[in-house]
């Protein structure tokens, strides 16, 4: 896989005297904003702390990364630049990314990896994240230089393999990609920090291989009959896989977006990252462990297919069941945690 393209250096731009103040109202509910607007933040152990860590060793680097940046890493944009509207829809995906690797280790999932997903088969790309993940668990003051080094040589194996070409296994590359960066983010090590902005290219390209794959619309009947079970079976297999994918495909572009906009770096977002992205919000569906579970949850409960991150359905219809940290996290990072409070309020509920 090659290294792409540093993007152009516009440094220059910058003012050191401008302030940044992304403390604007809530988005509607139909946005026509970039998929930038979805924010989603990874870092050390708070957005502080992280902007601490760039502050004052942006300058270095790890002489074991994978390689060097053509231009120099950009100032910093501290969160000292952000409102407080605009942390609040932040903090929440932070907080979430950083129990990510937790979370794979043990309960085989995350908030974009369906636990059924690798069931049958996980491809070694995953198979490595994942035992990084357990050692990342464990990490104390006497094993942290191994654990750092383990980590470090499973992201240099993986950006150096053969590009995946199979559905399965461009999925498997990109979460795994994924929780290399939780990690690394959320060390507070400015070494692993250095890494983990040479992974990003990686992960971008991986989400652009991931896009069409999430875009594709399964064909699940309106109704799935409980008996025989072929159509059940065959329909939550699709979800499984699909809806993985979807899910990753956001949560991938919004690491990437968000450490670009944190370590200095100004970018323009895609509009086709928006535009082209499907997901099925249903805590009900997602939660299904086999596929009886799955029909019924199809059959009774609500379920809402998201276009182009409109939200106007599922804002107006769901009830707080339905949603699950995944739909939380995308709805904080468009409306800001105090308007998702109010909605779960409003309706019997309350965010966690």
């Amino acid at each position: 896989m090659g290294f792409p393209q540093t993007p152009a250096d516009i440094t220059d731009l910058v003012n050191d005297d401008v302030e940044f103040d992304f403390d604007m109202p809530a988005m509607p509910t139909n946005p026509t904003a970039d998929i930038l607007d979805f924010d989603f933040c990874t870092g050390a152990n708070s957005l502080d702390a992280l902007s601490e860590m760039l502050a004052s060793q942006s300058n270095q680097w790890n002489p074991t990364a994978l390689q060097a940046v053509s231009a120099p890493v950009r100032k910093p944009f501290t969160s000292a630049h952000l409102s407080p509207y605009a942390k609040s829809r932040v903090e929440y995906s932070f907080e979430h990314i950083k129990l990510a690797p937790k979370m794979m280790v043990e309960q085989a999932c995350t908030p974009w990896s369906h636990p059924m997903l690798y069931e049958e088969y996980m491809p070694r790309s995953l198979q490595d994240a994942h035992a990084a993940c357990a050692l990342y668990t464990t990490m104390n003051d006497a094993n942290s230089e191994h654990v750092a080094r383990y980590i470090t040589s499973r992201a240099q194996e993986l950006v150096t393999s053969a590009t995946p070409t199979t559905p399965i296994e461009i999925l498997a590359h990109t979460q795994a990609l994924m929780l290399y960066q939780a990690m690394l983010l959320s060390s507070g090590g400015i070494r692993l920090w250095a890494l983990a902005d040479t992974l990003l290219p990686y992960l971008e390209d991986m989400g652009a291989a991931l896009l069409p794959i999430a875009a594709e619309e399964s064909e699940i009947p309106e109704t799935i009959p409980l008996y025989p079970s072929t159509v059940a079976r065959t329909a939550w297999k699709s979800y499984v896989f699909r809806e993985s994918a979807r899910r990753t495909v956001l949560c991938a572009y919004h690491i990437a977006i968000m450490w670009t906009l944190f370590s200095g770096q100004f970018k323009t977002c895609s509009r086709d990252h928006s535009l082209r992205n499907l997901v099925t919000l249903s805590a009900h569906l997602w939660r299904a462990s086999n596929p009886f579970d799955f029909a019924m949850a199809w059959n009774d409960k609500n379920h809402f297919l998201v276009k182009e991150l409109d939200f106007t359905e599922v804002l107006r219809v769901a009830q707080p069941d339905d949603l699950d940290v995944f739909a939380n996290m995308m709805l904080v990072g468009l409306q800001g945690i105090d308007d998702v409070r109010g909605w779960y309020h409003t309706r019997g509920g309350a965010l966690l």
